[in-house]
Order: structure tokens, then sequence, then C-alpha cells
């Protein structure tokens, strides 16, 4: 393999590194706000129905 030969295909490997990198990077991003997402459902659970400690200790005030 000559040199020519040799850059081109370092080149088409960069070139596919890059391809790579920008696809993990959007996926990462869209994996960073579907759990965002899934922890804003979770706080509103929490909001609307608190958890069963909370509910026994307003009602041992009472």
């Amino acid at each position: 393999m000559d040199t020519e030969q040799l850059r081109k295909n370092f080149e088409e490997q960069l070139a596919n590194a890059d391809k790579q990198i920008n696809e993990l990077e959007t996926n990462l991003a869209k994996a960073r706000e579907y759990k965002l997402k899934l922890q804003g459902g979770l706080e509103t659970l929490d909001l609307l129905n608190p958890t069963n400690t909370e509910e026994s200790d307003s009602n041992a005030e009472v």
C-alpha cells in the first residue's frame, strides 16, 4: 500500500469516526432529555400522591 492509498484510508476512517461521534452525541442528548422527562414525571407523581410516611406523620399529629 502506497502512502496515497494509506492517506485516503485514514481520511475515510476519520470521516466515519466523526460521523459516529455526531450520532452518539445526538443520541446522548436525546437520552438526557428523556431522563429529565422521567424525573419530572416522578416529581409530579410525588406531588400528587405523597408517600405513605408523610401521610402517617400528618395523621399522628391529629
